[in-house]
């Protein structure tokens, strides 16, 4: 009788990913680098991950990262069109009648505006941190050989997505702390907290204090591969800005100030082509800057697994059962 495979969606047993002989730290782990791989290792297993889990990691980054920043660009540009709009027609008028603009009954609009923002940044801020339990979720289970669907993962990132936008938000007032105290502290306490999003998700405790005691006692080798990180995370960002700056150019001057009282209309179509124009902008930004997001996730994850294998005994399989 041929064997049936186990049912989906449960680990394999904690022998299926013993090294040969049984020893530890296991050479073949896909998540875990042992100590003497050094970052040859650690490259190895980022390009492992890509290799497994690319397809999951990028439709979840699509979910909670891409679809709202698009969004977001495009609510900016609208609200900004109804205040915009109004006040250089003000600016018309004025000119026409010699009289001093009021924009007293444009307060309300742009505060209106300020407020949809604000709530649109942190609904973002809260998919984001949705985006990276889930990414964290796959990963981990497709390194353990427990497969899992997107929408599962997606299940457990919601789960997980409140509590990790609370300490994302702490540490984001600590770096904002430092930067008020001087610049260095920022990105001491930057660096500091990197991993304070997987210690969350694995470990649900302490995650702040922990990301400080593992940073301060592998000051070179985190410090190393976080650098690593930030190499490639600027190497995007300047390819998204030269992107950026080229589509500017292409929508630049659609929306160009006019006070000829007779160009109302035209001045309202050019500038709803200008704004319109940098939600494209935003967009095609967003687009380009997801695989360098997905690499600082993937990057930062397996800093952390590192870590632990430092610590004691830890696999990819251990990893995912404390996800569970």
């Amino acid at each position: 009788m041929t064997e049936q495979p186990p049912p989906s969606g449960y680990l394999p047993p904690p022998a299926a990913f013993a090294a040969p002989g049984g020893q530890y730290p296991n050479p073949y782990d896909p998540l875990v680098n042992p100590p003497y791989a050094g970052i040859g290792g650690w490259f190895n297993r980022m390009s492992s991950v890509f290799q497994r889990s690319w397809k999951s990691i990028a439709a979840i980054f699509a979910v909670t990262h891409l679809l709202p920043a698009v969004g977001i660009a495009v609510t900016t540009a609208i609200g900004t069109a109804l205040v915009l709009v109004p006040w250089q027609q003000q600016m018309i008028e004025a000119a026409e009648s010699g009289e001093d603009p009021r924009f007293d009954t444009l307060v309300g609009p742009f505060l209106g505006l300020m407020g949809v923002i604000v709530v649109a940044a942190v609904l973002f801020t809260v998919l984001q941190a949705a985006g990276y339990a889930a990414g964290t979720y796959v990963v981990t289970r497709d390194a353990a050989g427990a497969p899992t669907a997107v929408a599962d993962a997606l299940r457990y990132g919601f789960r997980r997505c409140l509590g990790l936008f609370g300490w994302t938000l702490v540490t984001a007032l600590l770096v904002l702390a430092g930067a008020i105290a001087c610049i260095l502290p920022a990105f001491y306490v930057y660096a500091a907290t990197a991993l304070v999003g997987p210690i969350y998700l694995f470990e649900r405790r302490t995650p702040i204090g922990r990301s400080f005691t593992i940073f301060n006692n592998n000051l070179g080798r985190v410090l190393g591969r976080l650098a690593m990180i930030l190499v490639i995370v600027i190497g995007g960002s300047l390819v998204t800005s030269t992107v950026e700056s080229v589509l500017n150019l292409v929508f630049g001057g659609a929306g160009s100030f006019s006070t000829d009282p007779d160009g109302t209309v035209q001045l309202a179509g050019q500038t709803g082509m200008s704004i319109a124009g940098s939600a494209v902008v935003a967009g095609v930004g967003a687009v380009i800057s997801l695989p360098f997001t997905m690499i600082q996730f993937v990057g930062i994850l397996l800093t952390y697994a590192e870590q632990r294998g430092h610590e004691g005994p830890v696999s990819a399989g251990s990893l995912a059962a404390e996800l569970d």
